[in-house]
């Protein structure tokens, strides 16, 4: 019997990951933006601006895949869209049926938090009203300037759990890897601890610090972290899993000065790029402000190479300073960093290897943020007074 091969057009993706969020079904898809066509739901919810043009972010993407300008066009019909409004197209060649297209900005074109929620809790609204089963929600944070993922999780989770009644199953698609996973701490927080604070992230201006506890080799940046000896160590274990490209490049480069880093290709590892932090001698660091000249270093290589999202270990073994000692100096010397220019870092991933490095990353998260907290507006304003 001859088996012919399903359509790609005509075949579904299974999601990367399903939680619940006060009681809804939430899955969540993680894939390339070429496989938006093969998501199924009754609703997307779109978010966008008053113009309910399509020429950027996932609002490109999905019109790309839904047949170019066919949703668009109409779309714009429903122009100029009310600041939190919504308006309802067909879904074009998606397997969506309704696009729901909603303005998260105000007047002048701005948006928080606030006004992000308010708009999606009027696109279930609708959604409800109109007695549809199913609603997708579409990662809109690529639409956004100066925005991080795990913010904009937050927001669609709480709307989620704002919704009418009749909505129970929710499905949010992203396009980008690293979203993806932003999206997964996220939801997995929440699943289990609800909305109560999320104290593994802290935004330093435009940057997020965010501590996890996982495996480097599943843990999506665009440029890791390695601290390593002035000779950059060529022939250890990480560097033969690069394979031959990043070898050769370490081997040109090497040796570099002590506080110093340099940055080459990932060849064969799952990251694009890998920086090397001189930071150790001897297999030591030697002293405190030597690692932070080398993170320093690294910091300003990461920016010129416009790398949005660093994973940044802790080394083993760690010689010459405690964990705990480590990650406090990595975290201050990323902050005052960060304060004395507009980097281009998204995120900074302060990955633990295990319970013992997670807690000694969190604890300088906790203390950067209680070193940099501000007094509420009533204590300022009582004192000015």
């Amino acid at each position: 019997m001859l088996r012919t091969a399903s359509h790609p057009w005509m075949t579904r993706v299974r999601a990367s990951a399903t939680y619940t969020v006060q009681g809804a079904r939430v899955e969540l898809f993680i894939l390339p933006h070429t496989s938006l066509h093969r998501v199924a739901a009754d609703a997307l919810i779109l978010a966008g601006d008053a113009t309910l043009r399509m020429t950027k972010g996932f609002r490109k993407q999905l019109r790309d895949y839904a047949g170019f300008n066919l949703v668009e066009q109409e779309a714009v019909s429903c122009a100029p869209l009310p600041p939190q409004g919504v308006a309802l197209t067909n879904a074009g060649r998606t397997k969506f049926r309704h696009i729901l297209h909603t303005n998260i900005y105000d007047a002048q074109y701005t948006t928080d938090s606030e006004r992000q929620l308010q708009a999606l809790r009027n696109a279930l609204t609708l959604a409800a009203e109109r007695g549809l089963q199913t609603v997708a929600v579409a990662d809109y944070t690529l639409d956004l300037r100066r925005a991080v993922a795990e913010e904009t999780a937050w927001t669609i989770a709480q709307a989620i759990a704002q919704r009418p009644a009749s909505l129970n199953h929710f499905k949010i698609v992203c396009t980008n890897a690293i979203n993806g996973w932003a999206y997964q701490q996220i939801l997995s927080w929440i699943s289990q601890k609800g909305f109560e604070p999320y104290r593994a992230m802290y935004r330093v201006r435009h940057t997020v610090l965010h501590a996890v506890q996982g495996d480097w080799q599943k843990t999506p940046a665009q440029g890791f972290w390695r601290f390593t000896e002035p000779g950059l160590r060529p022939d250890d274990a990480f560097i033969k899993r690069g394979g031959l490209i990043l070898r050769s490049k370490t081997q040109e480069l090497a040796p570099i000065a002590l506080g110093d880093a340099t940055i080459t290709a990932g060849g064969a590892l799952p990251y694009p790029f890998v920086l090397h932090l001189a930071a150790l001698e001897g297999g030591r660091i030697p002293a405190r402000d030597t690692l932070v000249a080398a993170v320093r270093a690294a910091l300003s290589l990461s920016h010129h190479q416009n790398l949005g999202t660093l994973l940044i270990p802790i080394p083993q073994p760690l010689g010459g300073m405690s964990q705990s000692e480590f990650a406090h100096t990595v975290v201050a010397a990323i902050s005052d960093y960060l304060h004395e220019l507009i980097a281009r870092m998204e995120r900074c991933i302060l990955l633990g290897a295990n319970e013992a490095e997670f807690r000694a990353w969190q604890e300088a998260v906790d203390a950067l943020r209680e070193q940099l907290s501000l007094p509420p507006l009533e204590a300022a304003y009582s004192q000015g007074a």
